[in-house]
């Protein structure tokens, strides 16, 4: 039957107040730090859609896309013309988190009474999002990807799903595939098993195997991955680069935050009423399906087309409800004046959150214990004792993160713009949901006459500031970002089909200002689960770069004075590696940050935008000019051409 809760009367007033102090928290714990993480790759597909002739040749995109299986890079690719990319991911990013909150208030009006599915709102959005091998990924991301919006539609097809509008909800989900069907698939994962529990006829859907599988027997692809084993050489490679793949390299982090999601899910499936009782049940059985056959297909059995489908992603929802149940578990203890117990579910979360490792599981047991020990009538003294060690315990969390936090705030000379202090403590679990659910207490206490002038005089100066200091880009980010397409930024414009290397974190600079194809960022390796070719590309070229990485990094080492790493240079030999001729081909130019004695083609300092003192000079070398400069190499004959660049995949 569909849920009709029973109507409460809140008045519009309190209703526009609780979205303002939502939005509030949103942007001040999720704010933009720019093109970054995985929005770069997202741009690069849309810039491969508007550029192919430029970008079909960069390594992340030469065998092949992703973005082939998500609409998202040709919706990027229109807006390129009209505006800025920058403004584009800005503005993207923006409306990606508020569809994200919105979608989600759609979806926890059909699943919980209204007092408790705001505490249930509060905690999805302010609560960490984190999941995967090590907290690598998260919900509800503060930048501009498909994720964000196919996560809002599969909100969007649950609430629906409630309230049991079938052919709007499959084309929520059928929308959601098309932006990123991984994230849809692991809510199909969920949404299946709570429709069966409906209507075990929902079983025969069970049967859409069999025509899968002929795909996959007949060779069409992707499907043909579906019998296919990953290779031995192919398997190290993703092991190494791209471990999240594989639960068993997740490590104590991942199974802990796996564990504490699965625990909490099962509690809200016992003490909860529907229908968050009945959806509480489908994620822990989705995501049991999704671990299993992760387990299985992947870990064991090592088959390529499960490996990148990657359905431990259905970790994703399952956290969200395990998020609001833990935000509505607390409503029920404040509610129900169980107040020490409340702090025992809070320094629970805390342990799990912030410390790490298992100390949280005598809690949870503890937790889960509670009315058996303290029943009614059987109230001792030892619960006031309790209440106040919780509550010493979770003061002494804050206290170690916030002196942990102002010394990274001092590493950064106090600067606010290189170190947000004030959004890493607000961001702190306890802070982050506590303040607005005192801010909601004070609003229940305060007299209505008075109420009006807290949404005027606080509410909307908050929501003002909030927004104006939303965007959160670092110095060296907002510079960059704001020479976006100035391919002459060295004095000269690159040739169309040249491979560069820019020695930094991000590929921001090759791509988004240069408009070339990037020879080798970490971040390139993200799509070798989708190719094999990609994967043995990747590792022929960190073959040739490896040696002038780890020099780089050296060169960066914080624990070295300021003077030598500003002396830092990279060797000859490094030099002579990544830039000698041979197969598999090197980069056609290098950038670095060092001033080395090759001779350079041109030169961009980065100004810092709040203090207009150069942040970083890059220098832009010619390849063949390097090993111009360098000479023959040592203990070879003039006539003599130095020998392809061994090792790795290159000999595999």
């Amino acid at each position: 039957m569909i849920y009709r809760p029973t109507p409460v009367a809140i008045p519009h007033l309190t209703r526009v107040a609780g979205t303002l102090l939502g939005l509030i928290m949103l942007l001040v714990i999720r704010p933009y730090a720019g093109i970054n993480q995985d929005s770069i790759l997202y741009l690069g597909q849309a810039m491969l859609q508007r550029w192919p002739e430029i970008f079909a040749a960069d390594l992340f995109f030469s065998h092949g896309s992703q973005g082939d299986y998500t609409l998202f890079p040709r919706l990027v690719a229109w807006t390129f013309g009209w505006t800025s990319t920058p403004k584009v991911f800005l503005w993207g990013g923006l409306a990606g988190l508020l569809l994200f909150a919105a979608a989600g208030w759609y979806c926890l009006r059909a699943l919980l009474p209204e007092r408790q599915r705001y505490w249930a709102w509060l905690g999805v959005l302010c609560l960490p999002t984190m999941y995967g091998m090590a907290g690598m990924f998260g919900y509800h991301e503060p930048f501009f990807t498909p994720r964000p919006v196919a996560e809002a539609l599969c909100l969007l097809c649950i609430g629906l799903l409630a309230r049991e509008r079938w052919l709007p909800a499959i084309a929520c989900l059928a929308l959601a595939t098309l932006f990123h069907p991984l994230q849809a698939i692991a809510a199909a994962l969920i949404a299946w098993p709570w429709v069966v529990m409906r209507d075990r006829r929902w079983l025969h859907a069970a049967w859409s195997i069999i025509p899968l599988m002929a795909l996959a027997i007949a060779g069409v692809s992707p499907f043909d991955g579906l019998f296919r084993t990953i290779d031995a050489a192919w398997l190290q490679d993703l092991r190494e680069l791209t471990g999240q793949l594989f639960l068993t390299e997740w490590g104590q982090q991942g199974f802990m935050t796996l564990a504490f999601d699965a625990l909490l899910l099962a509690y809200a499936s016992c003490m909860l009423r529907d229908p968050f009782r009945t959806w509480s049940r489908a994620a822990l059985v989705g995501l049991t399906l999704g671990i299993g056959a992760n387990l299985i297909l992947v870990d064991w059995l090592h088959l390529a087309l499960p490996a990148g489908l990657q359905l431990w992603r259905v970790q994703w929802l399952a956290h969200w409800f395990a998020m609001a149940g833990f935000a509505t578990l607390l409503y029920r203890d404040f509610h129900q004046q169980a107040a020490a117990r409340a702090l025992l579910l809070a320094m629970t979360g805390l342990l799990v959150w912030v410390i790490g490792g298992w100390t949280w599981l005598p809690f949870a047991v503890l937790y889960a214990a509670w009315p058996r020990l303290f029943a009614q009538g059987r109230q001792s003294r030892l619960v006031p004792l309790l209440a106040g060690l919780f509550a010493l315990g979770l003061v002494g969390l804050l206290v170690n993160h916030a002196a942990s936090e102002w010394m990274f705030f001092k590493v950064a000379h106090y600067r606010l713009d290189l170190y947000p202090l004030d959004r890493r403590m607000l961001a702190f679990p306890l802070l982050a949901l506590g303040l607005p659910l005192l801010g909601t207490l004070a609003w229940r206490r305060a007299a209505p006459r008075l109420r009006g002038w807290l949404v005027v005089c606080v509410l909307c100066p908050l929501v003002a500031l909030a927004a104006f200091r939303w965007d959160a880009r670092p110095p060296l980010i907002l510079a960059v970002e704001q020479n976006a397409s100035q391919s002459d930024v060295f004095g000269l414009t690159l040739p169309q089909g040249a491979q560069v290397y820019w020695d930094t974190d991000t590929l921001l600079g090759t791509w988004l200002v240069l408009h070339r194809a990037s020879y080798f960022n970490r971040a390139q390796m993200a799509g070798i689960v989708f190719n094999r070719d990609t994967a043995v590309d990747v590792r022929q070229r960190i073959d040739r770069i490896l040696p002038l990485i780890r020099e780089s990094l050296g060169c960066e080492d914080r624990s070295r004075s300021w003077q030598v790493r500003q002396d830092c240079r990279i060797s000859d030999a490094s030099l002579r590696r990544a830039c000698a001729p041979g197969v598999p081909r090197g980069p056609d130019y290098l950038i670095l940050p060092y001033a080395q004695r090759q001779p350079v083609l041109g030169t961009w300092t980065i100004a810092d935008p709040a203090t207009g003192q150069p942040a970083a000079t890059y220098r832009l070398h010619s390849c063949k000019d390097v090993v111009k400069a360098l000479g023959p190499e040592p203990g070879l004959s003039k006539g003599e051409q130095p020998m392809p660049i061994p090792g790795g995949a290159a000999g595999r």
